[in-house]
């Protein structure tokens, strides 16, 4: 199981109210009902700007069903036949990734359905079953909440289109931004900085940024402590990453429980264990959020001690998320030892997603676009030792040997709330070089940082 397929199984063992998961129990996706509903999540996920597709868990017990399983889920589900579903109902085929994700011997079909569209999708035709017509020409089909707060894929209402023409209109922006890094070089370049230079904050007040972000982060960090010891827990001794993000501007006062339901169904869920984790649906109780100092927050270990995460939600705009290295968890067969290594490509796919993710709380919160700028502290610790490598992706090789001599790092970076997601690689290309030196002056080409960005936005694997 590689690194993608992991954080799939983490999409399983955590699903929550969320608008980019979609939850089923077993069905028969040759029947009519069966092609209906994958017709309409596929397209509603589309719409969306993508999500996932679970299949073989119980929607209302979040448990996986283990009596109705088909004795051939490979072949029901194969992606061949999935495909040519898309290409005889979508108005615009899309690409879709299955992957089987295996649970006490069972493979369990998550279908995976990447961001990028430009058009709203509809249905081309008709689906009946006898008279009834289960899914008709022209539907457009969204996620929505039904009256039980439960994720499903309806027909757009009026009200819908606003957030469907959002979509299209990001994805659009996102090619003139790929377009001018992929031109706009040389002299060209530098002039095109410069003005990005001259549109930025002032000096004074992206150091008080800096300030407050890293005071963010020791808070967060000092909590985390806390709450360990009032537990007493006793954890495996492991590296941290946390990101710190404050929300410059003013944003939409809502009350606790209605602000943590906001973040809830706004998470754009770009990998099965996101940056900042919403919790609120797990079946843990001790994992949940609950309200401490006006803020929720949540220490999150998950079963078989895969993940150690703490979290804080402030609805003042200030976020906080602090976890365990992926590489000291022994997420996979191909592991390294815990504090051994640092696997380059995975501060770019936790970077990437935490500004993506920041970026989707800052609009779902009524922030400015005009007006408002994320403030992002990034830290490292316990590197000290280790290698750089490349065990987590191994077909992104990079020649051992280079040990890192410092233990942390701490990188910040600003962005304005209006930057299209597709400009997250080029922000890390830059951001992230301070830490890879570390390791013996290593340099990570811009290109290497954008690809990996990209697909975490379009949530495509890595490899």
């Amino acid at each position: 199981m590689d690194l993608d397929s992991s954080r799939i199984q983490a999409l399983v063992d955590r699903p929550a109210e969320s608008l980019s998961v979609e939850i089923k129990t077993w069905f028969n996706p040759e029947s009519v009902e069966g092609q209906a509903k994958l017709v309409r999540t596929l397209l509603a996920l589309r719409n969306h700007d993508g999500g996932y597709f679970v299949i073989g868990i119980d929607d209302k017990t979040l448990t996986p069903d283990t009596s109705d399983v088909p004795a051939n889920v490979k072949e029901l589900f194969h992606p061949d036949k999935l495909h040519a579903l898309i290409s005889r109902f979508a108005s615009e085929p899309f690409e879709i990734v299955v992957e089987f994700v295996k649970r006490d011997r069972i493979d369990f079909p998550v279908i995976v359905v990447p961001s990028g569209t430009r058009t709203p999708v509809a249905a081309k035709s008709d689906l009946k079953l006898n008279d009834k017509r289960l899914v008709s020409t022209g539907d457009v089909y969204v996620r929505t909440l039904n009256a039980n707060r439960i994720p499903s894929s309806a027909r757009a209402n009026w009200n819908d289109w606003a957030s469907i023409v959002d979509v299209c209109f990001n994805n659009r922006e996102a090619d003139i931004g790929r377009f001018m890094r992929r031109h706009l070089t040389g002299s060209s370049a530098e002039t095109l900085k410069e003005i990005f230079a001259g549109l930025s904050a002032e000096a004074g007040e992206q150091n008080r940024g800096v300030k407050d972000c890293s005071q963010l982060l020791d808070q967060g960090r000092q909590r985390f402590i806390s709450t360990v010891a009032e537990r007493q827990i006793a954890l495996p001794d492991t590296g941290y990453w946390e990101v710190a993000m404050q929300i410059s501007g003013a944003v939409t006062t809502r009350n606790l429980r209605d602000f943590l339901h906001l973040l809830s169904v706004s998470h754009p869920e770009h990998s099965g264990w996101p940056v900042f984790l919403v919790s609120n649906g797990f079946g843990d109780l001790a994992a949940r959020p609950h309200v401490v100092d006006e803020k929720w927050e949540a220490l999150i270990l998950s079963s078989g001690g895969r993940h150690i995460d703490f979290v804080q939600f402030d609805p003042k705009g200030r976020f906080y998320h602090l976890r365990a290295l992926f590489d000291d968890m022994r997420l996979t067969d191909r592991s390294p030892q815990p504090r051994t290594v640092l696997d380059y490509s995975l501060p770019i796919l936790d970077c990437a997603e935490g500004i993506a993710v920041g970026l989707a709380f800052a609009k779902a919160m009524g922030c400015d676009d005009d007006e408002c700028s994320l403030e992002f502290a990034f830290r490292w610790s316990g590197l000290k030792g280790r290698q750089l490598g490349s065990w987590a992706i191994p077909s992104r090789y990079i020649s051992p040997g280079r040990t890192a001599y410092q233990d942390g790092i701490s990188l910040f970076q600003t962005i304005s709330a209006n930057m299209p997601p597709s400009a997250i690689g080029g922000v890390l290309s830059s951001m992230l070089q301070p830490l890879y030196e570390l390791f013996d002056g290593f340099q990570v080409s811009s290109g290497v940082v954008e690809d990996l960005a990209t697909r975490v936005i379009e949530r495509k694997s890595p490899v």
